[in-house]
């Protein structure tokens, strides 16, 4: 057997750390997607934001629940250049005004460099006021994890990467 020196060690070492350091995050641990969402319901909301962490896995933003009613034609609009047509489309016929109780919500939001090939390339900011749609969570009705937003400007942004787990029902 042969007898491992210092700087053998040291580089096996490095290699090691280097090996799992090239190895993607997805590969270790496996994206959640839309599983812990409720998809069959749709809910539009326009707020202001009051807090924004943006960074990895996913970022958190905080808006207020300022208006709930869709504006007048709210379904004609164009998707997001990036959206999936099908599920898109469903999203908004599914869109109906939020009714929950709570005066802000928590979105969860897609990390930056997925925001960045989707047509955001700088962090949300507080006091910003965005139009969104997007869907509740099962298990905590106060996060919205958002399918399409809509900033002040118009530019609209479409975040999805995995099917949705359940169809979006067409709201009434």
């Amino acid at each position: 057997m042969k007898k491992l020196t210092t700087r053998g060690l040291l580089l096996t070492a490095v290699l090691t750390a280097t090996s799992a350091a090239l190895v993607p995050a997805g590969t270790v641990l496996a994206h959640h997607g839309w599983s812990t969402f409720d998809t069959r319901l749709a809910y539009y909301i326009r707020g202001e934001i009051t807090d924004v962490r943006w960074g990895n896995p996913h970022s958190i933003v905080t808006i207020s629940v300022d208006e709930t009613e869709l504006p007048d034609g709210f379904r004609d609009r164009s998707l997001p250049a990036q959206a999936r047509e099908e599920d898109a489309t469903a999203t908004l016929a599914s869109a109906r005004p939020y009714e929950g109780g709570h005066s802000e919500l928590r979105l969860t939001m897609a990390e930056p460099s997925w925001m960045t090939r989707w047509g955001l390339d700088r962090p949300l900011e507080v006091g910003e006021t965005l139009e969104v749609v997007g869907y509740l969570g099962s298990a905590n009705d106060q996060d919205l994890r958002a399918v399409m937003f809509w900033l002040a400007d118009g530019t609209a942004i479409y975040q999805q990467l995995t099917s949705f787990p359940t169809r979006p029902e067409p709201a009434n």
